[in-house]
């Protein structure tokens, strides 16, 4: 039975060639290539070469098919042991007992009454279904194929190279031959089978596909291990609690981190093939160790205080077995942003995160948008003020708009930092939120008004805008599913001079809260006002602004699952008495 599973897609001829490109269009996306992976099923066993090699670029037959099929279900002895009978007429001999017991199996129909299609080349649906048979009781496959692979295939051919990267992708897919439910993938099974062995996957395997890295244990059992499909191919003692501190868990080189709460941590380098250890760097009990990105040859980790996340960030730069600060100390919210030379760490101040080190860069606060030709908007915010700042794609500054926080929009000093002015929202062209509304430019954002924006619409017939806004002395929000967001309680329009013409007149405290407002064919102005229904969650009235006056025309599910159609009618009725409504006197 081992030769049997062994020779698993042993028809498919594919070629190896060190460094060659992926050959197909299927891409796992694997550290090996489709001849890498060619090579390591070969090594395992489950493929077999000609004096031409595996010729990658080449189709796969159905004749071929039909013996990888019977491999992959462990019948290849009964196939050629057995006395089988089928109807078609164009089996090479060499095929004709595997296209024979498929047929007396039920597993193939052919191409008609009398013919197999022996000779045509298989698509890439065929060699699914096979490969679904192979391992599981049905020919259901949509499981191992990702987006529009199918169709993409079809469109360019289907070809062994493509085969390799499906066959090889099964191997990290549930086996469910059999009913079976263990939970083993399909190379577990086959080690399980003794088709292979746990070293010989190991090694096989090792830079063609992606390592997982994990902690199995506790205390002095606590051992690193690398798996592979599920399979742990490599394991080393840790011998104390431990964490990875790597910014993905395939992610190599890997590190990790020992030590409690309260006790000192040690950043320590895993050997990927031994799992040993290799100790880099210390920090004392109130400190802890995190990933922050890796550039190059160089690893980035930040220490925080462990009892407070939110402390000052100092950046721990690590090349080789050298660790070094790099004097980096970043007090408020930061990002990484990806650059062309590395990363960029974001916050009070700017920073290149390169593979030679770091370099400080003019580019700061928090991006809140980059766009398609790469310029970025970013905001830095404090108690005093925000700062709204527009970089080149070079990271050069274009311009930057200053807002003073204004003391009577927040009523606690609490509130001041995390509601302050700011940008929310944009499409590239504007950009609105409680700091204003804004046009992107050549030059940068361009101020079109510093009314707090929360939602515009732009009228095209004189090029004014209509802002869901509120009174500067105010402070209105909302709350959405436990969320709180700035919110507007009035309309107004801003001519192209900048002036503002209110639609609504100023209201008492808590009358409206809006939500959206849109711009009707007919010129009128459509909005939405927001009404708490159930808990934490917010539905919304559909009203039309006409002449100064206000229409409830309709409400969403929740209201008139709630309130039913007398919603709408009490809305209006609130508002005539407030003395926006249609009907008011």
């Amino acid at each position: 039975m081992k030769k049997l599973v062994a020779a698993c897609f042993a028809c498919l001829l594919l070629t190896f060639a060190a460094g060659a490109a992926n050959v197909g269009t299927i891409d796992n996306g694997y550290p090996g290539d489709t001849g890498a992976q060619a090579q390591m099923l070969c090594d395992l066993g489950l493929f077999q070469g000609t004096e031409k090699g595996f010729e990658l670029e080449k189709p796969l037959t159905r004749a071929e098919a039909a013996a990888m099929l019977t491999r992959l279900l462990g019948a290849e002895e009964a196939a050629l042991s057995g006395d089988w009978v089928h109807p078609f007429t164009d089996v090479p001999a060499w095929a004709d007992k595997y296209v024979g017991w498929l047929y007396g199996n039920g597993l193939t129909k052919g191409t008609s009454d009398t013919t197999y299609g022996a000779a045509e080349n298989v698509t890439c649906g065929q060699y699914c279904t096979f490969l679904a048979r192979a391992s599981t009781d049905y020919d259901f496959y949509a499981w191992l194929l990702r987006l529009n692979e199918q169709e993409q295939c079809d469109a360019a051919g289907f070809v062994r190279g493509d085969a390799v990267s499906l066959s090889t992708r099964l191997l990290g897919e549930l086996y469910r031959k059999n009913g079976d439910e263990s939970g083993l993938s399909v190379a577990q099974a086959l080690i399980a089978k003794g088709v292979f062995t746990t070293g010989q996957w190991g090694t096989a395997t090792r830079h063609v596909l992606p390592s997982y890295y994990c902690i199995d244990g506790e205390g002095a059992d606590t051992q690193v291990q690398r798996t592979v499909a599920g399979v742990v191919v490599a394991s080393g003692p840790v011998g104390q609690r431990a964490v990875l501190c790597t910014p993905d868990r395939q992610q190599e080189p890997v590190y990790l981190v020992t030590g409690s709460n309260g006790q000192p941590r040690t950043l320590y380098r895993v050997d990927p093939d031994t799992m040993g250890l290799t100790q880099i760097y210390a920090c004392d009990a109130d400190h802890t160790i995190y990933p922050l990105c890796w550039v190059g040859n160089a690893h980035y980790f930040y220490l925080n205080e462990w009892e407070n996340l939110q402390s000052p960030m100092t950046v721990l730069l690590v090349q080789g077995d050298a660790a070094q600060l790099t004097g980096i100390t970043l007090t408020q919210d930061w990002e990484l942003q990806p650059h062309e030379s590395g990363q960029l760490l974001l916050g009070e101040t700017g920073w290149l995160l390169t593979g030679d080190g770091v370099q400080p860069q003019q580019m700061r606060g928090t991006v809140f948008a980059t766009l398609a030709d790469g310029r970025t908007v970013t905001q830095s915010i404090d108690a005093e003020q925000t700062l709204i700042m527009t970089w080149t794609a070079s990271g050069a500054p274009l311009n930057t708009i200053a807002i003073r926080n204004s003391l009577l929009a927040y009523p606690t000093d609490d509130a001041r930092v995390a509601f302050a002015p700011q940008l929310s929202m944009h499409n590239d062209v504007y950009f609105w939120g409680s700091a204003g509304l804004y046009r992107m430019d050549n030059d940068g954002l361009t101020q079109i008004t510093a009314l707090p924006a929360y939602d515009y619409t732009r009228d095209p017939s004189d090029g004014s805008f209509v802002i869901v806004t509120h009174n500067t002395n105010r402070f209105v929000t909302r709350s959405d599913n436990a969320v709180t967001r700035r919110a507007g309680d009035t309309l107004s329009r801003i001519l192209p001079d900048g002036t503002e013409e209110r639609l609504l007149p100023q209201l008492p405290e808590g009358s409206l809260l809006l939500g959206t407002v849109n711009l009707l064919p007919d010129g009128r102005i459509e909005f939405t006002t927001l009404k708490s229904t159930e808990p934490r969650k917010l539905g919304e009235f559909t009203c039309v602004l006409d002449d100064g006056k206000v229409t409830v025309t309709d409400a969403t599910d929740d209201i008139f699952y709630m309130w039913g159609e007398e919603a709408v009618e009490a809305e209006q009725a609130r508002l005539d008495a407030l003395g926006i409504g249609s009907g008011a006197a």
